[in-house]
């Protein structure tokens, strides 16, 4: 938080000057006018921020997936398509991510920010899926008779456990 906005009532008041051109900035010294800035931390907008971003990300993902079908099937045309409409829902998962920096990284909750912050919240990230998310699909994938998919899970969480050691190994070597 700005030392210049003090906290109140779930919203922050700050004071703001407002330039010849309309847009607004911080300010210390008079003339000019308090404001409130609600906290994003909590409310329905950060969920609706959190349930975009999963979208976009997923969509992402899925559009990739699709160019390479496209590509075995010659279409090359349909490839470049879902690659280019990949990239811009990249584009709006990143503007997401951006309004959540006040919220906390949406996967773990953790503050984004900083590299060590941002290690930091990966390394929790995947510790959540080497430890409870994978094994525990497993176990249900195992129950239900999907032998298969249980053994992809178990794959996957000896993958995320690789990423969260890579990612404390740069943690502890990182040079602020």
């Amino acid at each position: 938080m700005d030392d210049r906005c003090k906290a109140g009532y779930g919203v922050f008041v700050c004071r703001v000057a407002v330039t010849n051109s309309g847009a607004r900035r911080r300010f210390t010294e008079p003339p000019y006018q308090e404001i409130s800035v609600p906290q994003l931390k909590g409310s329905k907008t950060e969920q609706c921020l959190k349930d975009a971003f999963a979208g976009e990300s997923m969509a992402n993902r899925r559009y990739l997936y699709f160019a390479n079908k496209a590509d075995v099937e010659g279409q090359n045309d349909v490839a470049a398509l879902f690659r280019s409409t990949a990239e811009g829902e990249t584009g709006h998962a990143h503007g997401h991510l951006e309004f959540l920096e006040q919220a906390g990284d949406p996967a773990t909750g953790m503050p984004i920010g900083t590299t060590r912050q941002n290690l930091e919240s990966a390394i929790a990230g995947e510790t959540h899926e080497y430890t409870d998310m994978y094994p525990g699909m497993a176990k249900t994938a195992r129950e239900e008779g999907f032998d298969e998919i249980a053994d992809w899970f178990e794959t996957l969480a000896k993958a995320e456990r690789s990423h969260a050691n890579r990612y404390a190994k740069a943690l502890a070597e990182l040079v602020d």
